[in-house]
């Protein structure tokens, strides 16, 4: 009999914080190998782990590249390499220098893992952690293929998007793809998990009289502080009779629970506090109005899941990406995009009222949405992904 891989672990200390692990020994040979790279936010881990669940359904194993940030974010069964990775677009030319030696140390921790792993192609959600997997597969040979989320494409992306066989956008008219570099555009919306498009089949029912209304904060994967400031504040505004009917799940930062719960505790709200929400689809599905941001995965999730929403884009996103995002749920009457400069507690109070006292309009926002729902995306994507490694096999 063949002997088993002994395995080990490669320790490499070089200027980290911490030494790089690279696990060797655990390949199994019995199923084919594509990777996924994906940066640390859910924008991009969310589409990836969509891409992974119809990957292992039809036969593949996904090895999922991301950093620390978005480790915690993918489901513990799944194979997953953490490594360094940052910006190399620092202005300073000592965080420049930085930043370029932590991405050479993901590229050696990349190269490293598809050596080991041997993945078929890689395919890269977009964000810095991507950068290094995307370059190692290039420069081994890989297939490669890119997707962006967003209506404008991110920096990592159009770094890379001259070094892959194909890229894949969310939407028709994505800023920033150049057509000048003869790499293939395919239009596939962005991938959710079918989870999601189930949730959306069983349809929307508003909040009934006098029962409870139940209302997902979430503020986007790395939380954010208007969400445990401004929104809890909007809340504790609400009438009385709407806030003993209110049931909450509400995402904050890990350094703004205690406050969060205080307030609604002494508001006689019933409030689920949490840092990060891991089941999105089990708590989208209770929902009768969703407070989020304006990320492309969170749009796709609630077009998917036919849920009306309150859209508070991230304003300091680049090219503004995430109002664009919210400007076409709010032209179609799918939700209501309110700028976070113009939020104030008393006006999103105001806001919240008078949807919880006209369900009709949640019902026609549930039902509009839907109409960005992308059920093939994952998919289209997984079986493009999958030819392209036919590709290279012929070759």
């Amino acid at each position: 009999m063949p002997r088993k891989p002994i395995p080990m672990i490669i320790k490499v200390p070089m200027l980290a914080k911490a030494p790089i692990l690279i696990r060797v020994g655990e390949r199994s040979m019995a199923k084919p190998v594509i990777m996924l790279a994906a940066g640390g936010t859910g924008g991009h881990i969310f589409p990836a782990l969509s891409v992974g669940e119809y990957l292992i359904n039809h036969g593949w194993i996904p090895v999922f590249v991301t950093d620390k940030r978005g480790r915690h974010m993918i489901p513990k069964e799944y194979k997953t390499i953490t490594i360094s990775a940052a910006s190399p677009f620092a202005l300073r030319l000592h965080l420049r220098l930085w930043r370029l030696l932590k991405l050479g140390l993901g590229l050696f921790s990349s190269a490293c893992t598809i050596l080991w792993r041997r993945p078929k192609a890689v395919i890269g959600f977009g964000g810095y952690p991507a950068v290094p997997p995307v370059i190692a597969a290039y420069g081994l040979g890989l297939p490669v293929m890119l997707h962006e989320q967003n209506a404008s494409m991110g920096r990592a992306n159009r770094f890379l998007a001259r070094r892959v066989r194909l890229l894949a956008a969310s939407w028709p008219d994505t800023k920033g793809i150049n057509q000048d570099n003869n790499t293939p555009v395919i239009i596939t919306g962005t991938p959710v998990r079918a989870a999601f498009h189930q949730i959306g089949e069983n349809g929307y029912t508003p909040p009934q009289d006098n029962a409870p209304v139940r209302i997902l904060i979430a503020g986007g994967s790395l939380g954010a502080k208007v969400f445990g400031e401004t929104v809890p504040e909007a809340i504790s505004r609400l009438p009385a009779d709407i806030k003993a009917r209110l049931k909450l799940v509400h995402q904050v930062r890990s350094e703004q629970m205690e406050e969060v719960k205080a307030q609604y505790e002494a508001s006689g709200i019933d409030a689920d506090i949490t840092p990060f929400i891991h089941d999105m689809d089990a708590e989208i599905k209770q929902a009768h109005l969703v407070i989020c941001r304006a990320g492309a995965s969170s749009v796709a999730e609630l077009a998917a899941a036919g849920r009306p929403a309150l859209l508070v884009p991230f304003p300091h996103a680049m090219d503004d990406h995430q109002t664009a995002n919210a400007k076409v749920v709010h032209d179609i009457g799918g939700g209501w995009l309110t700028p976070e400069v113009e939020m104030s507690a008393g006006s999103l109070a105001g806001k919240i009222a008078a949807l919880i006292a006209d369900p009709a309009r949640l019902t026609i926002a549930a039902t509009n949405i839907m109409q960005l729902a992308k059920p093939d995306a994952a998919k289209d994507l997984a079986e493009h992904i999958i030819k392209l490694t036919k590709k290279g096999d012929a070759s």
